[in-house]
């Protein structure tokens, strides 16, 4: 049985929301985004479990949440033995890197979804309290930090990783109400620099992507009518201004900044296109509109054909929730990491 079959297959006894019609296409490229998952994933598997590579090798070849996206592979195929992978990615993130900094961590290293997963599936205790302790102590994460502080747009991934932490320390029973939700304000001023105002220094948009991310978990936490037209105006604009029909990419940034790299970087960036490819499909599984499957199917498919994935980063940069891609295109009421269920097949919300 194929990956593709045996996913479908899955699919069919876990559905825990109403199932909507199919998208009337087969999702593009997906068979090559398969094959490339368990060619690239292995090798990158090998580095984590290895002996030859440095702590600081290793600790990089977490970075984009490997722990997550080996967990989502072994959902994807119900192969097991990718389980091994998401532990051998927790004992170098988690054991190596989190702990040791009692949640410490820069406002880019926060990486709490492997951690969540690992926990709904396995209860160890170790898990939660590391996400917990990385909800509470990185950097941007205080609590009491006032409103407004984080606004400036630059700040976006780091607000979006924290937003997810509380987001996901909720669901594990934490009493974060009030942080949670001021994070997610900072999250919509970004969007509200960058597309309504267009007071933000520039555009990224993979960074638009993580805040979209974000936004959509914090939506199905709170039900939030503010984030669909939110992330409906961002790709708009994305799609109308930053995507390079010639290159099936979007820009890397929108204007030449020193600080990211000047007039060089202003070039596309198709290995970051499945940063963003999913919140297409999510406008698509909630509106029906059928602009958004046609403009995400390019994205996705084009992200899969010119994928640089020899790095562990750009590996768990284009599967870290690409995954929700395919599902919100289908709509099969099966998603991989926001809240529609969970490995053990309870829903947490």
């Amino acid at each position: 049985m194929s990956i593709r079959h045996q996913f479908m297959a899955m699919v069919s006894v876990m559905i825990l929301l109403p199932c909507l019609a199919a998208a009337q296409t087969p999702t593009p490229a997906l068979s090559k985004w398969e094959q490339q998952m368990l060619q690239y994933g292995a090798q990158h598997c090998q580095m984590l479990q290895g002996s030859s590579a440095s702590g600081d090798v290793k600790l990089a070849g977490t970075y984009y949440d490997a722990e997550r996206v080996y967990y989502q592979i072994a959902d994807y195929t119900n192969d097991s033995k990718w389980l091994d992978c998401a532990r051998a990615a927790e004992q170098v993130y988690r054991d190596g890197y989190l702990l040791g900094n009692n949640g410490g961590l820069p406002g880019y290293w926060v990486f709490p979804h492997g951690l969540w997963k690992d926990y709904k599936r396995t209860g160890d205790a170790s898990s939660k309290n590391a996400l917990l302790l990385v909800s509470q102590n990185a950097a941007y994460a205080y609590d009491g930090t006032p409103l407004g502080d984080l606004s400036d747009p630059t700040l976006s991934r780091e607000v979006a990783y924290n937003l997810q932490s509380k987001i996901l320390a909720k669901d594990l029973g934490a009493s974060i109400d009030a942080s949670m939700n001021r994070l997610a304000e900072e999250a919509f001023t970004h969007m509200n620099a960058w597309f309504v105002t267009k007071t933000a220094p520039f555009i990224q948009p993979f960074m638009v992507g993580l805040t979209s991310e974000a936004l959509i978990n914090y939506y199905k936490k709170t039900g939030d009518a503010r984030v669909l037209p939110a992330i409906r105006l961002a790709m708009d604009y994305l799609w109308n201004n930053l995507w390079v029909s010639s290159v099936q990419a979007f820009l890397y940034i929108d204007r030449a900044v020193a600080s990211e790299g000047g007039q060089a970087a202003v070039q596309p960036a198709p290995d970051l296109n499945l940063l963003i490819a999913p919140a297409f499909g999510w406008l698509y599984n909630q509106t029906g509109d059928t602009k958004w499957l046609d403009r995400g199917d390019q994205i996705f498919a084009s992200g899969v054909a010119q994928a640089y994935l020899q790095n562990a980063k750009q590996f768990n940069q284009s599967y870290r929730w690409s995954f929700d891609y395919i599902a919100w295109r289908n709509k099969t009421g099966k998603v991989f990491v926001t809240f529609d269920s969970t490995p053990d097949g309870t829903a947490p919300l």
